[in-house]
């Protein structure tokens, strides 16, 4: 097929590396797009890691610039409005794909007035969008939850699920021999930001109740500044709470969390704050592993009770430790559950969710769709 038979998507994404959330749910999209059918553009924001995978991928991508915001003044903005829409104009886009926050960027001008459709990607709850969000033809939000909590509630919202690619879990390695861990002992993991609403306190307090002498837990995340990151741990403070029970492990960051859950026998995630999604519980799904996670914020939508994992209410520390204690007793029974999870994975977030985005780009692309949901916004 030829390039001209294929529609031409440019994605916006502000991100020029694979930073987890966000940024790894676009590039995982671009991985499983249909590329008979659609050509992916990618405007990156500077130089940045990710160019080797989209090279390796035979992707194209130009580097753009952090989006066209108003704030240089009106004649500049009106320059930057031209620029994009020249751009949109050579590179012959028929839809521009957003995938952060913004407020009135240039280009989102540009396409309204050149009638390329907008798609608009919430990623989390956003209660006061920016202005020109009102302009996208339809706005792809990560969970239901996330759409009844977001903003504005007159636009075309569809629920398309996070998607993760598999491949990256399939070559994942073991590293309990690196970190000193015995292939005897049961692993559980925290993985995420050490964050007091990501619940590691609750992780914490639940492995000291567990008297277990052959379970080990390991967290893994960035300590940041609480000054600047408000809930955010020390590490000093992370060490404290963990004390003297050498069964806990702190393994800082790692940007191969694939290892990390190849090498875990479940996953906990005990987090207070409402997750839109949380990328995690599909990750550990696709690493064939169990999930203990909190009935909220779009958590329930990913994980089946009983079946890939279990659910607790938030800060119910007696749950988790229950459910925590029976996967580690029963080997058979969190394989039975991790082999369900990875089936359901695979089933529902991994090429499904791009599928759907695919349907929507077609009808969005179509002259009655583009003249649709555009045109009634103005």
């Amino acid at each position: 097929m030829s390039s001209r038979q294929r529609k031409t998507v440019a994605y916006l994404g502000g991100t020029s590396g694979d930073w987890g959330g966000a940024s790894r749910v676009l590039f995982n999209t671009i991985k499983l797009l249909d590329r008979d059918r659609f050509e992916p553009i990618v405007l990156l924001p500077d130089e940045g890691p990710i160019r080797p995978t989209l090279d390796a991928l035979g992707v194209r991508y130009l580097i753009w610039g952090a989006l066209r915001e108003p704030a240089a003044g009106f004649l500049r903005y009106l320059r930057d409005v031209g620029t994009a829409a020249r751009l949109l104009r050579r590179l012959r886009i028929d839809l521009l794909d957003v995938n952060l926050n913004y407020w009135r960027p240039a280009e989102v001008l540009a396409a309204r007035l050149m009638r390329i459709p907008v798609v608009t990607h919430y990623h989390v709850l956003v209660p006061r969008p920016g202005p020109f969000v009102h302009w996208s033809s339809a706005i792809v939000v990560v969970s239901k939850f996330a759409a009844q909590h977001s903003e504005p509630k007159a636009a075309r919202m569809e629920v398309i699920h996070n998607t993760v690619t598999l491949d990256r879990f399939d070559r994942a390695r073991d590293i309990r021999p690196e970190i000193g861990v015995a292939g005897a002992n049961v692993v559980v993991s925290f993985v995420g930001q050490i964050r007091e609403n990501k619940g590691v306190d609750l992780f914490i307090r639940m492995a000291h109740t567990i008297p277990d002498r052959h379970a080990r837990f390991l967290i893994v995340g960035e300590c940041r500044d609480p000054v600047r990151f408000p809930g955010s741990y020390t590490e000093t403070r992370l060490r404290e709470e963990i004390g003297g029970d050498s069964r806990i492990r702190y393994l800082g960051y790692r940007s191969d969390v694939e290892n990390v859950f190849r090498s875990s026998d479940l996953v906990v995630m005990p987090s207070r704050w409402g997750e839109p999604f949380g990328l995690i519980n599909i990750e550990a799904g696709a690493a064939g592993k169990p999930m203990i996670a909190t009935r909220d914020g779009g958590i329930p939508e990913i994980i089946v009770h009983g079946e890939t994992g279990y659910l607790v209410d938030v800060d119910d520390l007696e749950a988790l430790t229950l459910y925590t204690r029976r996967l580690i007793e029963d080997r058979e029974l969190r394989e039975t559950m991790g082999r369900n999870a990875r089936a359901r994975v695979e089933a529902e977030f991994t090429t499904r969710p791009v599928r759907q985005l695919e349907r929507l780009y077609d009808e969005l692309i179509s002259p009655r769709g583009r003249s649709g949901p555009s045109a009634a916004a103005a």
